[in-house]
């Protein structure tokens, strides 16, 4: 029996789900350069100002209390979850993919009905595949619609040993199919970032395993690292959640 091919959708997993409500808000946000266009995204898209408002307010700050920045880091953090802050976390995600689903729905058929109405970071932020792909559509947005997960291996004096894992085969240390490298990101600050733009290049990598070093005068600091697959053409996939450490001074 064939292999049924994964649909594309917009992640609800929390943390994949936070990744790529953060890159989707981030984009809409500004113009897209290859649309041609110094509009901003969600006015050129055609969303009206009462969906893109009602999910600013949803998206909020990390200090504008009962709104996703502010309420997944605490519930994601064992440390300070409490029922309350669950019960918020999912009725913020469920209002949030209220005004999402419909919005994906349209555009999606707007570039079906018109082709390129959609720009490339269009569709990956919505995650819609090509309406009329040129090859098969399944591989194409398989690494779309992955991304890895990082682990902190070791933590010696000025050095982390950051781990990268194929969630669908996470005892693998191969890259999964039509990944080309993984591309290691890192933040060095006193407070969490808050999207994968606020991250600085570390490596392009095709193992596993990396070693990230740091001057004496980092020690003691905040650093987080995300890292994405990039394809074969070039694509990007969707970033890992954030992976947070301290840089260690034992010498």
């Amino acid at each position: 029996m064939a292999k049924k091919k994964k649909s594309i959708n917009f992640p609800t997993k929390d943390e994949l789900f936070n990744v790529a409500l953060i890159a989707l808000m981030n984009h809409l946000a500004v113009a897209d350069p290859d649309s041609g266009s110094t509009t901003v995204s969600w006015t050129r898209l055609g969303i009206s100002s009462t969906q893109y408002n009602a999910l600013l307010a949803l998206f909020g700050t990390t200090t504008a209390l009962n709104t996703w920045l502010y309420v997944y880091p605490l519930q994601k953090n064992k440390s300070t979850r409490t029922g309350t802050l669950t019960t918020q976390k999912d009725t913020l995600k469920k209002k949030i993919l209220a005004i999402i689903h419909p919005t994906r729905t349209s555009l999606k058929a707007a570039e079906k009905l018109t082709p390129g109405t959609l720009t490339p970071t269009d569709a990956k932020v919505f995650f819609i595949p090509a309406a009329n792909p040129r090859t098969n559509s399944a591989e194409s947005f398989r690494i779309a619609d992955a991304a890895p997960l990082l682990s902190m291996f070791n933590v010696k004096h000025l050095e982390h040993v950051v781990d990268a894992h194929d969630p669908e085969t996470p005892k693998s240390t191969a890259l999964p199919e039509g990944v080309v490298f993984i591309w290691l990101l890192i933040y060095v600050g006193t407070t969490a970032p808050t999207a994968w733009t606020q991250f600085s290049h570390l490596k392009f990598c095709t193992k596993f395993r990396n070693i990230s070093n740091f001057l004496a005068a980092q020690a003691k600091s905040d650093v987080w690292y995300t890292a994405c697959y990039i394809g074969e053409s070039g694509e990007m996939s969707n970033f890992s959640p954030y992976l947070h450490s301290t840089v260690a001074q034992t010498a």
